[in-house]
């Protein structure tokens, strides 16, 4: 049997810290995050909050705008009567603008149908490619109309990256206002339920 004295120095030593040594550390660790600032929402953070409401409301509108104005370009290029290639080419981006007037509308089953089917426009990179690439297709209609929806889609793709990446928090208030919106859409529906009920029940004009 091995004595006590041919135990390795490393296994017999006692390595667990004391309390003072433990507290010494947690009010080190304390100082370091009041220096640092950490935990504590700073005036910018502050100020940034206040700000995103109004912001979400520019981005949607912006959104809807390049869409809107996309849809109106790929219109025009089908009433034209071009080619074959453009007139698919104009479809594509019909559906496009579409699909983007749908998201910002924030209606909770849209918003789930296309985050379901369309997830890459919930990813800032991949929904910058999608904008370039509707983008491009607009160029290619070679009349006025197409290159302003061009040139507005390609703005509008950077100042969503500029949004996203600036504001960390965006998503969460995106959210929370789409969710403030399906809420008083809920109270409207049931409050128009409810009056049509007892004008069934009791006739009209009875509310």
């Amino acid at each position: 049997m091995a004595s006590q004295g041919d135990t390795p120095a490393w296994a017999t030593a006692d390595d667990t810290p004391s309390f003072s040594e433990e507290t010494n550390d947690i009010n080190a660790g304390a100082t370091m995050l009041r220096s640092s600032g950490a935990g504590e929402p700073t005036a910018l953070d502050i100020t940034d909050d206040k700000e995103l409401p109004s912001i979400v409301l520019f981005m949607r509108l912006a959104n809807m705008g390049a869409a809107g104005l996309l849809i109106a370009a790929s219109i025009v290029k089908m009433i034209s009567l071009p080619s074959p290639s453009n007139w698919i080419l104009s479809v594509y981006a019909t559906c496009g603008g579409l699909l983007v007037c749908c998201l910002e509308t924030q209606l909770k089953f849209l918003r789930v149908a296309i985050a379901l089917n369309f997830g890459y426009l919930f990813s800032p990179t991949l929904r910058f490619v999608f904008y370039l690439v509707m983008g491009s297709v607009a160029w290619q209609f070679n009349d006025i109309l197409g290159k302003i929806s061009a040139i507005t889609l390609v703005a509008t793709a950077i100042f969503n990256t500029y949004v996203l990446c600036r504001y960390p928090s965006y998503r969460a208030v995106r959210e929370k206002i789409a969710e403030e919106e399906d809420r008083r859409i809920e109270a409207k529906i049931s409050d128009g339920i409810k009056k049509q009920a007892v004008n069934s029940m009791l006739g009209p004009g009875s509310v």
